[in-house]
């Protein structure tokens, strides 16, 4: 019994090192498989504001900035509001005006912000902001943007982009 209870206390002990070494790390690492989703809405209209690379999406009033990986958005020749990377396009939708990179939703897209969280924290509670957007012929763009709030403050930073099924 008590060779047991000194192996349970040793591995309490390393589980307790391990999680203060790499906690952040596994925490990050389970959050590329699953988040807990807190809030979902439907999207409405799109604008962006910036010079082209980097700069700011606003989706229904909500900043959300492309940095740190700065996807060009601008307007296509057909007049659409498009974000390009990797390569790849994807037209939001037309433009409301030649002069204002702004859209809105085709009733026949499908474009949801969702709000997950972490199942693990570390240190803090580490939060995500998805924006998913699939158009009548499945082009699909998926955007995440990392929260990291702190103390003070909180920082979102554009962590990925997949744009699926896209013109080249």
């Amino acid at each position: 019994m008590q060779k047991i209870l000194i192996a349970l206390v040793i591995l309490i002990v390393m589980m307790s090192i391990l999680w203060i070494f790499a906690g952040r790390q596994i925490s990050q690492f389970v959050d590329q498989f699953k988040m807990a989703e807190i809030e979902s809405k439907p999207v409405h209209s799109i604008a962006y504001e910036g010079s082209g690379d980097g700069g700011s999406l606003v989706i229904d009033g909500f900043y959300l900035f492309l940095a740190p990986l700065n996807p060009h958005v601008g307007s296509t020749k057909d007049n659409q509001l498009a974000l390009a990377h990797g390569g790849k396009i994807f037209a939001f939708g037309p433009l409301r005006s030649p002069d204002v990179l702004t859209a809105e939703v085709s009733n026949s897209d499908r474009a949801l912000l969702v709000t997950k969280k972490s199942f693990i924290g570390w240190p803090t509670q580490r939060f995500y902001i998805e924006l998913n957007w699939t158009k009548q012929d499945h082009v699909k763009l998926k955007m995440i943007w990392a929260m990291n709030r702190n103390q003070d403050e909180a920082t979102i930073r554009l962590i990925r982009v997949e744009i699926s099924n896209a013109s080249l």
